[in-house]
């Protein structure tokens, strides 16, 4: 693994910790769901994101659900989104083809955040 891709795992990593956290400043409001409630929720909440991208209010609602999810020690049950998965996939490449310049945005501003990151991680292990 080099140096980049344990950069990149660590980020990921802290992004779930950030949502989490957010999730746990909110009184953890999925924290009473029946387990059948928190998948039915969860799926919802995926396929619903899958169908407008754009919704901030579906993102945030799913990566609550993860959160309880993680908070109960439970995997997220990705099998019952599969073809949600892969159409998102296939409309990810579609953006990509359609419009490269608004893609590269996205990666510049994503690999921005990971070496903010790794710059925050460095200067926090120093002190």
């Amino acid at each position: 693994m080099t140096d980049f891709d344990a950069s990149t795992q660590a980020f990921l990593e802290n992004e779930k910790l950030e949502q989490t956290n957010d999730y746990l400043r909110r009184a953890r409001p999925y924290a009473g769901l029946s387990l059948a409630d928190l998948e039915a929720g969860w799926v919802a909440a995926f396929r619903d994101f899958a169908a407008d991208i754009g919704d901030d209010s579906d993102l945030v609602r799913m990566f609550d659900l993860e959160a309880e999810y993680r908070l109960r020690g439970l995997r997220l049950p990705e099998e019952l989104v599969v073809a949600e998965q892969e159409r998102l996939d296939r409309d990810m490449e579609d953006w990509l083809a359609e419009d490269p310049d608004s893609w590269d945005r996205m990666a510049d501003q994503v690999l921005d955040e990971i070496v903010e990151f790794r710059v925050d991680s460095a200067l926090s292990a120093k002190s």
